[in-house]
């Protein structure tokens, strides 16, 4: 999870506990749950009439077919959970802490940078410590890569959404997920998380997510981070040890801050298409 501690750390650390909150169903990120089979566990004016008519009939056509895109996501997302689980056709295996799960190439590269650098050999792409703790060996003609960063369990959902774009989201993973989502490059699902993550965001543990925004690049989780200090700035600060530990470990983020806090105005002036976007 998102935590102060360097990489060398296990990214189960906990960040300091959220506030309390209640969240209607609308609010909470929860989807169906897929078949976990890919889980081997430790085995290896006036109008015109005419112009009316023809505009509702343009309206309604678009309308379908937006309806009929959707529909046709929703298959393609539920023939990829059936794919997820053809054990019998994958070609790689991920061994996290122990726990296999079998996966398919293809789908890890078209849906991870860091996994498509390993797959494809492109080690060069990616740094030193990515590299160091993303372990590679050829076993009965399946590539295993070892993962020891992350949970097994937000490992499982981290898969789940690579193949179907959803997962079960709140707030006992939901910093685990952003993790992994900076971790392995996933886009999608930093801004899947992020959202998510930016409703969390408390005195407590907005440095631990400033920290990791930064180390990541999640702009959304970076940019609510950012806007909550310079609400509450004062209040943060006061935590002395907490604030004298992070301007320590992170003078370029804290001249940042500082920036901001002079120049609050042009901050919240700025463009949201360029405040807002992952992409």
């Amino acid at each position: 999870m998102l935590s102060t501690t360097n990489d060398n750390e296990s990214s189960t650390s906990q960040l300091p506990p959220l506030r309390s909150q209640t969240y209607s169903p609308a609010q909470q990120h929860t989807t169906s749950k897929p078949s976990d089979t890919f889980v081997l566990g430790n085995r290896f004016g006036q109008s015109n009439r005419n112009d009316e008519q023809r505009y509702s009939n343009d309206y309604n056509q678009r309308s379908n077919a937006t309806n009929n895109d959707a529909q046709l996501l929703r298959h393609l997302s539920d023939d990829f959970a059936q794919l997820l689980n053809r054990t019998d056709i994958s070609d790689c295996l991920l061994n996290v802490r122990g726990t296999y799960m079998a996966v398919h190439r293809c789908v890890l590269a078209a849906r991870s940078n860091t996994f498509a650098a390993v797959i494809t050999g492109n080690l060069n792409r990616l740094d030193t410590k990515t590299r160091d703790q993303l372990q590679t060996v050829t076993e009965n003609n399946k590539l295993v890569i070892t993962i020891e960063k992350t949970d097994p369990d937000i490992m499982k959902q981290v898969i789940i959404f690579l193949y179907t774009a959803k997962c079960e989201l709140n707030e006992r993973n939901a910093y685990g997920l952003l993790d992994a989502a900076g971790r392995y490059d996933i886009k999608s699902l930093k801004v899947y998380t992020g959202q998510f993550v930016s409703s969390l965001i408390n005195t407590n543990n907005v440095l631990a997510l400033l920290e990791g925004a930064y180390r990541y690049k999640n702009k959304h989780v970076r940019q609510k981070c950012i806007e909550y200090f310079l609400d509450h700035a004062k209040e943060i600060m006061a935590r002395d040890s907490v604030w004298s530990d992070f301007a320590e470990k992170n003078e370029a983020i804290v001249a940042e801050l500082l920036y901001w806090i002079v120049n609050k105005t042009e901050f919240q002036n700025m463009s949201q298409s360029d405040v807002y976007s992952q992409w």
